[in-house]
């Protein structure tokens, strides 16, 4: 009986003592996390948004470095272009953030209770540490994010450049400046609002952020250059030579005889009488009925008219008023229809009468390199031939001419060559129409590079044909 006493006695004691040392126990519990809690952070912590519960200030600074990058504020431009995306990480300097997280450390803990860390509470801080940042740390972090290791290449304006043949238009580039001044601004504004690393901020909207170029190719300055120039250069001139043969300078032309300076806005275009001179002589050349020349009629009706020089008076171009009537055009930038005057007075002179051709004749046309031999009327023989070489200046003229006379079994010679022909019918001094034995082709190109020495190289049996057929006094037109 008395051993169950003391049983229970000692059962009672060692109850009693549970209480004590679970009483025990949470003092131990509270007083090592109230320890803990004096260098952490508060459960329910957020610094700009970042969680910072639990948190040695270390590790705060360390998780809102990286929310800072992971936030981005966009910078635009008035005109809704878009220009970068910034790191918010590139303003923040490890002394702002330090700073910032001890700032809000001490003021936590001044204001908490030692038990503070048992309430269910949350304990929000939004400090505005970019609100100090200088606009020199916005700009070199702005000018890091943009260009790196990357130069600056500064915009250029749209321009005209002039050419051999007219003009041309440069297209602008924009490069990749920006207006540092405007953003760092603009950035540095915005800045001072930042309170939170949980989120983008609102886009920073700068005016006249992107360096752009003054002048592009759509612009009036550039449209009014090119009007200028076209009006000038496409100036519709027209030379009517006659019979059909009309002439319109080109713009290579024009820019060819002209002295073009661009002067600002405006385009100064002069032509120089020189050039024009040398241009309307070339064209005259090749155009113009210059010297004396007759009109033909082909024997075949639905052939057009042909005109032949006959010497070298008489039906006359006035190339210096010609030139004049071009000059006058292209100065005062007046659409021209120009008709070269000439001398006709020839053409009822006594002495040009024998020009008038009959029905037989042979007619041989250079650009064609071909011949045509009409007798009475009807043709006789048609042939390709080969005429003066080009290449070595050794020319078939061309102009109106007569058989002087014939002769046959015969060798021609020269400085270089002794050829022996069947048929000779010369017709302009020692310039004539033979057979040639030594060629096998006629016609085409053959005459530019392996032309004859000026006569007219005649295939056989065409040749035999001409000569029966046709005597001294005979005409022989050449065009």
């Amino acid at each position: 009986m008395q051993n169950k006493s003391k049983q229970k006695t000692s059962v009672l004691r060692f109850l009693w003592l549970l209480p004590l040392a679970a009483l025990l126990f949470l003092v131990l519990t509270a007083a090592y996390y109230t320890y803990q809690y004096q260098r952490r952070f508060l459960p329910g912590t957020q610094i700009m948004g970042v969680d910072c519960s639990n948190m040695t200030a270390d590790e705060a600074v360390t998780a809102m470095r990286h929310a800072a990058g992971r936030v981005d504020i966009v910078l635009g431009d008035s005109s809704g272009t878009q220009v970068a995306n910034i790191p918010l990480s590139a303003f923040f300097r490890e002394s702002v953030l330090t700073d910032t997280v001890q700032d809000v450390f001490d003021r936590q803990h001044e204001a908490a209770g030692a038990l503070d860390w048992l309430l269910t509470r949350e304990h929000v801080y939004r400090p505005t540490p970019l609100a100090q940042v200088s606009s020199g740390r916005v700009a070199a972090a702005l000018e890091g994010v943009l260009y790196g290791a990357s130069a600056r290449v500064a915009p250029t304006d749209a321009r005209v450049e002039l050419t051999e043949g007219g003009y041309t238009v440069v297209s602008e580039t924009e490069g990749n400046t920006v207006n540092m001044s405007a953003c760092s601004q603009a950035l540095a504004e915005a800045l001072k609002t930042v309170d939170s690393l949980a989120e983008d901020p609102p886009a920073v909207i700068a005016d006249n952020a992107l360096v752009l170029p003054a002048v592009t190719a759509d612009s009036e300055a550039v449209t009014h250059l090119t009007g200028e120039l076209d009006s000038y250069l496409q100036l519709p001139v027209i030379l009517e030579f006659g019979a059909g043969t009309d002439y319109v300078l080109t713009e290579e032309d024009i820019r060819s005889v002209s002295d073009i300076t661009l002067d600002g806005p405006e385009a100064v275009c002069v032509p120089d009488p020189e050039r024009v001179s040398a241009l309307v002589n070339d064209l005259a050349d090749r155009y113009a009925y210059d010297g004396v020349y007759a009109k033909f009629l082909h024997a075949q009706d639905t052939r057009p008219y042909v005109y032949y020089r006959v010497g070298d008076t008489g039906w006359k171009l006035d190339r210096d008023d010609l030139v004049q009537q071009v000059l006058t055009a292209l100065e005062n930038r007046q659409t021209a229809v120009i008709s070269p005057r000439y001398d006709y007075t020839w053409y009822w002179k006594e002495q040009y009468k024998h020009y008038r051709v009959g029905d037989t004749y042979i007619e041989i046309s250079l650009d064609n390199q071909y011949l045509w031999a009409f007798k009475d009327g009807e043709l006789l023989v048609e042939t390709p031939v080969v005429t003066g070489n080009i290449a070595r200046r050794d020319y078939t003229r061309a102009g109106c001419f007569r058989i002087t006379y014939r002769e046959t079994d015969l060798n021609l010679r020269g400085p270089t060559w002794d050829d022996h022909v069947d048929y000779w019918m010369p017709f302009d001094g020692e310039i004539g129409l033979h057979d040639s034995s030594w060629r096998d082709e006629y016609g085409g190109d053959i005459y530019l590079t392996d032309g004859s020495h000026g006569c007219v190289n005649t295939p056989l049996d065409a040749m035999r044909i001409i000569f029966n057929n046709f005597r001294s006094g005979d005409v022989v037109i050449v065009y």
